[in-house]
């Protein structure tokens, strides 16, 4: 628990930007040395609460690549923070071997 919070004071902040990012760009990291070349992320947009990742490689849309690498992503950043969750919303195909996901951001 971080000093200086309780449980229910800890739920109520959110995370501040620079921290959030840190977690993420070590994340990104970790997923892309564990799975290259075959998958790679990268990092589209950051904000409070939606951070989004493109995923790319040689990923099948249709047999259910993205939604094991989404959750591959999930359980990664986990390893770095376990007060922090990564709520995944839809997947958007944006090239033939590309497609971003928005991520929620909410704090347990």
């Amino acid at each position: 628990m971080a000093a200086g919070f309780s449980c229910r004071q800890r739920r109520k902040v959110a995370i501040p930007q620079p921290e959030l990012e840190a977690l993420v760009r070590k994340t990104v990291l970790l997923f892309n040395r564990l799975r290259s070349p075959e998958a790679l992320t990268k990092i589209v947009r950051i904000s409070p609460e939606i951070v989004t990742i493109a995923f790319s490689g040689s990923l099948c849309y249709e047999c259910g690549d993205v939604e094991k690498y989404v959750q591959d992503f999930q359980k990664d950043f986990k390893v770095f923070v376990d007060f922090i969750e990564l709520a995944a919303g839809k997947a958007k195909e944006t090239t033939p071997r590309t497609f971003e996901v928005n991520f929620f951001v909410k704090i347990r």
